[in-house]
């Protein structure tokens, strides 16, 4: 044999003389190791139910050569890490070829430097592992094949990189946790799982179970309100809890008051910040101006609206939003508005780079773009015609169908109200004025907020006030007076409506004075003075024959049969009745009023002892009052109970319970009737 090899050969020594034996020793190869490198569990871990189950589930699925895989993410603070270890402490016996957790560090490193991690806790040798990433990602998917592991990656900013990581087993799990939101990557299998500040009571909890149990209970209103101060997010939880532990002489109401401070929160929280300002700064200008204007408004606000906000198209609007959501600074509710949780609504406000000036002109776009979807809504669920102070000149094709704008004015209420909120603070007295009369105005006619209600309408009759707009103020007080009329606060309502009629003879509007004596007359029939009310009715209908009102003049007819059937002059309602609903057939857009009429001839016919004819009208009634309104059915509900009763017929006990709760979610006073009611049996 010579100097050359053919052939394979595993070991080759080349000797030019040899004396004695030759050992060739072969180096043995690495031998897997069983990494435990999770982190202690977390102490006191609370809530997060619903996503524990979303990885048990995810953990007995049968997969086939390939690692179950889920992406955990949340704003900054909220516990995605804390939940990743807690879970991976409960299932982490089941994982018996080991556990490895590895921090990207907010992209500090890297998908090579994973792989090596990875590889190295395996039991590879330094010296073995390749230097190339890809060559490195063979080797941990040879290394991992057919093993049972569990991995946890931390901070992740490339999501893709964990998808090149995973294992080809499919009895691995892999964890990430990630200020981006995993959906996007569904296609490959991932599970997102998007955590939210804890709830109230599970932050209570929190508190309680990290030494403050005592304090709380002894101070359950501060320690609501330190929870709402932190946002419930964990981060901020923590700190106050640390404080709380150093500070053992304060009250949880003193640390409340301590975070009451801006300059003082912002230090607390500065933990909380630093983690948000690290998120901003990845923003695009135009994205961090929407974060911005969010946090000055505060609001659940749909896309058009951010767009009107921030002067944007609709479509860039919603690929800013997109972004925003994407890297959980912003999050999505099922009625498809966005909006910022309240530790992140504060710090984004900090963050708007724009001129006070400049923000006020983005609020004045927004409460105007309200203005004019509720204009359309309103007229769409009202009858167009009817009297409003701020009659908004609309342009444009109405976008809404009757239902979709009912549906809007229900979703948006809160942003009406904030809008009312919005302007009076500007002093746009004219756009409190609009909203109150237009739009929240069209939904109490369907729906029931009293409280919320009466607030908004007690800053637009501030706000008539202001600018000594007389229409306004009466018209504002004779809605006001209403709306204490249905809570039951009959003095303050008799008050309030002959303060509005006695504006509104100060302002020679006749179409306002007819309608704030309509309201007077409501008044004063709540108060059981019958013959006052008539004589209210009788000169607003008047009032409504001179300008030509038909639909004014139905509508009083309809009120004068019904202070007439209180007097017990049963045959003159009925014939009032008839009237108002035989002029109220010239308006088929008004649904309301003719219902409204059959029900209170139901009450005259029972009231007669015509308990058929009453059990007829009322299921007509109900039929057509369910299409478009949950409030108004609770009335022909219950009569229709009581002629039920009175024929012996079977039903009366489900209409009572449908009226009750009805008038219990409302908080409506009339609910205690019902219940007496439903107690007789």
């Amino acid at each position: 044999m010579g100097n050359e090899n053919r052939g394979s050969a595993r070991n080759i020594v080349q000797v030019g003389a040899m004396r004695g034996d030759v050992h060739i020793h072969e180096a043995g190869g690495a031998q897997p190791v069983a990494p435990g490198e999770l982190p202690a569990a977390p102490a006191h871990f609370v809530d997060r139910d619903a996503a524990l189950a979303e990885l048990d589930e995810l953990l007995g699925e049968s997969r086939e050569g390939r690692a179950g895989w889920a992406v955990i993410s949340g704003v900054s603070g909220v516990g995605k890490s804390a939940f990743a270890v807690h879970w991976s402490h409960l299932v982490k016996q089941g994982f018996e070829d080991g556990q490895i957790v590895f921090d990207f560090d907010r992209g500090a490193r890297g998908l090579g430097d994973a792989a090596e991690h990875c590889l190295r806790s395996l039991g590879v040798e330094a010296a073995l592992i390749p230097p190339a990433t890809d060559d490195k990602l063979a080797m941990l998917r040879s290394w991992t094949r057919d093993r049972k592991l569990l991995f946890l990656f931390d901070d992740v900013v490339e999501l893709t990189d964990v998808l090149k990581l995973l294992p080809a087993s499919g009895a691995s799990v892999v964890l990430c946790t990630s200020r981006q939101d995993g959906a996007e990557l569904a296609a490959d299998g991932v599970r997102p799982i998007r955590l939210k500040p804890l709830g109230s009571e599970h932050a209570l909890d929190c508190l309680r179970r990290k030494g403050l149990r005592e304090r709380v209970d002894a101070e359950p209103d501060a320690a609501a309100e330190l929870v709402a101060r932190s946002g419930g997010l964990p981060i901020a939880l923590n700190v106050m809890i640390g404080l709380l532990a150093r500070r053992t002489s304060w009250t949880i109401a003193r640390a409340v008051r301590e975070l009451s401070e801006q300059s003082r929160r912002r230090t607390h929280f500065r933990a909380a910040f630093a983690e948000l300002d690290l998120a901003v700064e990845q923003l695009t200008r135009a994205e961090a101006h929407v974060y911005g204007l969010l946090g000055r408004v505060g609001l659940a606000l749909p896309a058009g609206a951010v767009a009107a906000l921030a002067d944007l198209t609709e479509i860039d609007a919603e690929a800013h939003l997109a972004e925003l959501h994407r890297i959980c600074l912003v999050e999505e509710n099922d009625q498809e508005q966005f909006l910022l949780h309240d530790l992140v609504t504060e710090h984004a406000a900090e963050t708007l780079g724009t001129s006070e000036a400049s923000a006020d002109d983005a609020v004045r776009r927004l409460v105007a773009w309200y203005r004019q979807q509720g204009a359309f809504a309103d007229r769409m669920v009202t009858e167009p015609s009817r009297l409003r102070v701020v009659d908004d000149e609309i342009t444009g094709e109405n976008p809404f169908t009757r239902e979709e704008a009912l549906e809007w004015l229900r979703s948006e209420r809160v942003n009406l109200l904030g809008m009312v909120r919005l302007a009076a603070e500007s002093a746009w007295h004219v756009d409190v004025i609009a909203l109150c009369d237009g739009p929240l105005w069209a939904l109490h006619n369907q729906d029931k907020h009293y409280s919320d209600t009466l607030s908004a309408l007690a800053e637009a009759v501030t706000s008539a006030l202001a600018i000594e707009d007389l229409p306004a103020e009466a018209r504002m007080r004779s809605l006001r007076g209403q709306l204490l009329i249905e809570c039951g606060e009959l003095d303050e309502a008799l008050a309030e409506c002959a303060e509005a009629v006695a504006v509104a003879e100060r302002a020679g509007h006749r179409r306002i004075l007819a309608s704030a004596l309509e309201f007077q007359g409501k008044a004063l029939h709540a108060h059981q003075q019958f013959e006052a009310a008539i004589e209210n009715f009788q000169r607003a209908r008047q009032l409504n024959v001179e300008l030509g009102r038909q639909r004014g003049m139905a509508i009083q007819d309809y009120l004068i049969g019904k202070s007439l059937s209180a007097l017990g002059r049963n045959d003159e309602a009925l014939q009032a009745f008839g009237s108002a609903a035989e002029l109220i057939a010239g308006f088929p857009g008004d649904k309301r009023t003719p219902s409204r009429i059959s029900v209170a001839a139901a009450r005259v016919h029972q009231a007669l002892g015509q308990h058929e004819q009453a059990v007829s009208q009322l299921r007509e009634a109900i039929s057509a009052t369910r299409e478009r309104s949950s409030f108004d059915v609770a009335e022909p509900l219950e009569l229709l109970a009581d002629s039920l009763t009175a024929l012996g017929r079977p039903g009366a006990q489900e209409c009572l319970e449908e009226a009750l709760e009805i008038y219990e979610q409302a908080k409506n006073p009339k609910a205690e009737r019902v219940r007496r009611k439903l107690s007789a049996g």
